[in-house]
């Protein structure tokens, strides 16, 4: 009768965070926009075919089941598991993993989200792990859980929050999972009230199973306080949420990264001498709120010519992530091109002294982010301190604006004029968000 996908929602918060705006109901019927939040999910599952619903409640549940009785009104089918005594999340689902399916979706009730589900499902069936955590940088990652990764998407680690002096990548575990069920066989937890994030997931990775992130710049937002609530509304309102939907062709800034965002340094290979540019942080944080992707590309021949390994150039860039969330900013995407031409050098690795389409003013990267975010490259900036950004710029079909921060365009490699000229990324940004308005 029903679709063989299946989601377990955790739906017993009671949100004492929102009573301001809710009164005493169970966090999940908190509305949003008039409707409540459990029923934006339930109707994401029907809109991808997921129509076996395992609801876990606790707090006030015969207020849910009033609203949603058997499901059958809204194309699903509902079993409620009624929790008397509380288990936290992890023993919440633990208990009834007998009903479950092979394979199911886990939701929380306090989460607003607008993902395409299906993508998220065809990446775990492709990847074949025992979970798969949906993950994304946020504007708030130092309390949020940060997912290490390696290049195959493989979480390494499992950060938990606060991280104390730690350069980290700004991937957050975002609270949307696909779990295999036998996967979690055998598994007890030494806390009375095991958390899925905290204790559970850990807890599998130093075990050896395999659990894969899958990073996207889709909409998912907590919004268990009333600020949040009010800022998830705006999102949904402005139409933010729905520009940043896989399926919609999004607007990006393509920024690079030595002389725009941090101090320019010549042949950058220390974390030391990593230093953000003034405004930095509020001119990305603008463009965040705005909806439109940050998307940094860079010329790293500090990887060919040996002088910084692939490890070290990532604790470089974990610091700039670091710095930009303490400043409530984010970078959407990052591609770097470890390539140069040249050979001659001390240590060099001869393997990448090439000729390669990925090195700017080549453009294969911007290509290759278009491809991967569905950005629309005729809609899009590059926002550059050299000649070879602003040709980059003309031939990948972008407007390119040359900041007087850095090189200043002063480089002499190219001859190329830049569509704008900007003091520096906070203006550049400016001069954006006023095209856009018009």
């Amino acid at each position: 009768m029903y679709g063989e996908k299946q989601a377990v929602i955790l739906a017993g918060g009671k949100g004492t965070r929102l009573k301001s705006v809710s009164g005493n109901l169970p966090k999940p019927m908190v509305p949003v926009l008039g409707k409540p939040l459990l029923l934006h999910l339930i109707e994401q599952c029907v809109k991808y075919d997921i129509l076996n619903i395992h609801l876990l409640i606790s707090y006030r549940s015969e207020v849910i089941k009033k609203y949603f009785g058997n499901g059958s009104q809204y194309g699903v089918s509902i079993q409620y598991h009624t929790e008397m005594i509380p288990r936290g999340t992890a023993g919440a689902l633990l208990d009834i993993t007998d009903k479950l399916n092979e394979q199911f979706f886990v939701m929380y009730g306090d989460t607003y989200f607008d993902v395409e589900l299906d993508k998220l499902w065809a990446f775990h069936q492709y990847k074949k792990g025992d979970a798969t955590l949906f993950i994304h940088p946020n504007d708030h990652p130092k309390d949020s859980d940060l997912v290490e990764v390696d290049e195959e998407k493989i979480i390494k680690a499992i950060h938990i929050y606060p991280h104390a002096n730690q350069w980290r990548r700004n991937l957050v575990n975002a609270a949307l999972y696909i779990i295999k069920r036998t996967s979690l066989a055998g598994f007890e937890l030494s806390s009375d009230r095991p958390d899925i994030a905290k204790h559970l997931f850990p807890s599998m990775v130093e075990s050896g199973k395999t659990l894969f992130g899958y990073i996207s710049t889709e909409y998912i937002k907590d919004m268990g306080t009333p600020e949040r609530l009010k800022r998830v509304e705006k999102d949904i309102s402005s139409g933010k949420v729905q520009s940043l939907s896989y399926k919609n062709r999004k607007k990006a800034l393509f920024l690079d990264r030595d002389g725009v965002i941090n101090r320019e340094v010549d042949h950058l290979s220390s974390p030391e001498k990593f230093e953000l540019l003034d405004g930095v942080g509020n001119a990305i944080r603008q463009a965040n709120l705005s909806g439109i992707l940050v998307v940094v590309v860079t010329n790293q021949p500090v990887i060919a010519r040996g002088e910084l390994s692939k490890a070290g150039l990532r604790e470089i860039h974990n610091k700039m992530d670091t710095l930009l969330g303490q400043e409530g900013a984010y970078i959407d995407g990052l591609y770097y091109c470890p390539h140069h031409p040249d050979s001659g050098y001390d240590g060099e690795i001869a393997e990448l002294k090439i000729e390669c389409d990925c090195r700017k003013p080549n453009v294969s990267l911007f290509q290759l982010a278009s491809e991967e975010l569905n950005i629309s490259m005729e809609d899009s900036w590059i926002v550059g301190d050299s000649t070879g950004d602003m040709l980059a710029a003309k031939q990948a079909g972008l407007k390119g604006i040359l900041v007087k921060t850095g090189y200043a365009g002063k480089d002499g490699k190219y001859v190329c004029k830049p569509d704008f000229v900007a003091n520096n990324l906070g203006s550049a940004v400016d001069l954006v968000m006023k095209v856009l308005e018009k």
